[in-house]
């Protein structure tokens, strides 16, 4: 039985006046967290 699940994804869009960066990551967690970061 499988009792741990981890999950990861990363994605870089880059255009002429912005770079847009997305990191996922889950570990065993059911509920959603977001966060950003702005300069």
């Amino acid at each position: 039985m499988i009792r741990s699940m981890t999950g990861f994804g990363r994605a870089q869009v880059a255009g002429d006046k912005a770079l847009v960066s997305v990191e996922a990551r889950s570990v065993n967690h059911r509920h959603l967290d977001i966060a950003l970061k702005l300069p």
